[in-house]
């Protein structure tokens, strides 16, 4: 009933009174991240002295408690970033991108970054991090076809998905791409990394790019137990789909299943 009440309290306070209660907590607690009504009662920015983010859901602000870069670092980590040639002239493909947080990372390097996110809310925040605000989020999601699907949204946990995992706050029609017929990669500079995260949904995504992993230089994939009501990982499949198109595992986080593939005929 207490945790009810937590939440529902979380959802109906003013926004600008929530950042007002939250970052009296945080000074008190030590902690460095502060946070400021951005876009209506939708936006949040969230900054702690060096580093600024964006961020659309309220209770998700808990990950920055040790600070935005120390939140970063971890995803590079936990994708294995840390063990790729990142630099100028390289790529980041970043499927299921939330509020972009690895494109900050990409930039830094400068890199180029491309972020998929069927979410409005969260696209919208990879615009602010990463594209100065400009449109810049393909708001697609990504499958082995060109079609419309039905997205199951579960915004609070990032856990949407075209794959219904039970539990959605809502239902909407999403365009589905498959990449090799929205990307180019013909000529590029640098390595290219693709990165999927889609819930579930990684062996369809792996399929709609068979034509164009020939030319990518490393896959990053989570492939834990998210898939539909079964909580189902996607290991055998993802594994088997990414050994067949040449590309040999470097690197394994059992935390989040989450595997470095490196294209053996690049």
């Amino acid at each position: 009933m207490f945790r009810w009440l937590v939440t529902y309290l979380r959802a109906k306070t003013p926004l600008a009174l929530y950042c007002r209660v939250v970052n009296a907590r945080n000074c008190v607690s030590g902690r460095a991240h502060r946070i400021a009504p951005f876009e209506g009662n939708s936006i949040l920015k969230a900054w702690d002295g060096a580093d600024e983010l964006f961020l659309c859901r309220r209770r998700r602000h808990r990950l920055y408690k040790r600070g935005i870069r120390a939140r970063i670092e971890r995803l590079v980590q936990d994708y294995h970033l840390d063990h790729v040639p990142a630099g100028p002239g390289g790529l980041l493909i970043d499927c299921g991108a939330n509020v972009g947080e690895l494109g900050l990372w990409a930039r830094t390097k400068g890199m180029d970054y491309v972020a998929f996110e069927p979410e409005a809310l969260e696209a919208r925040c990879i615009d602010l991090n990463v594209y100065d605000g400009e449109p810049k989020t393909i708001r697609k999601a990504l499958w082995n076809r060109n079609t419309t699907l039905e997205f199951f949204s579960k915004p609070e946990t990032a856990d949407g998905s075209v794959i219904d995992p039970g539990g959605t706050e809502a239902r909407f029609a999403v365009d589905a791409v498959r990449l090799d017929t929205v990307m180019d990669l013909a000529d590029r500079p640098g390595p290219v990394i693709l990165k999927v995260e889609a819930e579930g949904a990684e062996p369809e995504i792996l399929e709609g790019a068979e034509s164009l992993l020939s030319a990518i230089d490393f896959v990053t994939v989570d492939c834990g137990p998210e898939r539909g009501h079964e909580e189902a990982h996607t290991l055998v499949e993802t594994n088997n789909l990414l050994l067949d198109a040449g590309f040999r595992i470097r690197q394994f986080g059992a935390r989040r299943m989450t595997g470095l593939y490196v294209n053996a005929n690049r």
